[in-house]
């Protein structure tokens, strides 16, 4: 995890501006029992086991029904492949079948295409934006933060089709 959440590549579509270290990363894993506003769950490759990076669901509102999703996948060669939608059409069916979630947030950097289009698959749509809220990571320029909300009644026919393109794939 420390390496991947340290990379570069990720670090600049995340909220973060200083590296991690590995006892942070540990108390945050330590944790994990003790929260009950959200959950995260390691991306892993069903053929080799690799864990390729983390999707989770934070800030439930267990009043509202909502909740806020995040994801990294560490290494530019694991991304552009499906494992984002994949894990993320997973973390929905969990929050919308399991936990009986209404509604999902997600916030992305504008200027982050690929991970704008997987959340279009998914069934997300923009509802606003920060303009210039965003620091650019090299520390020249501003971007904008996209608000994208996913709802339980707009991503179930998505998930459908999705599970049964799944299931004929696995024949």
């Amino acid at each position: 995890m420390l390496r991947g959440i340290n990379n570069p590549d990720v670090t600049e579509h995340l909220a973060r501006v200083f590296p991690a270290y590995e006892a942070e990363e540990e108390d945050l894993v330590a944790g994990l029992h003790k929260n009950t506003t959200g959950y995260m769950f390691a991306i892993v490759l069903l053929e080799d086991h690799r864990v390729i990076g983390v999707i989770g669901l934070h800030g439930i509102k267990w009043p509202n029904r909502t909740a806020t999703t995040g994801t990294a996948i560490w290494s530019t060669d694991d991304q552009g492949r499906g494992y984002g939608t994949e894990a993320k059409m997973l973390l929905l069916d969990f929050a919308f079948n399991a936990l009986d979630l209404l509604m999902i947030q997600s916030l992305v950097r504008a200027s982050n295409g690929r991970s704008l289009r997987y959340a279009d698959k998914c069934g997300y749509k923009e509802v606003g934006r920060i303009p210039q809220w965003l620091r650019c990571q090299d520390g020249d320029g501003r971007d904008d933060e996209v608000i994208l909300i996913v709802s339980q009644e707009r991503w179930r026919p998505l998930w459908l089709d999705y599970k049964a393109k799944r299931d004929a794939n696995k024949m």
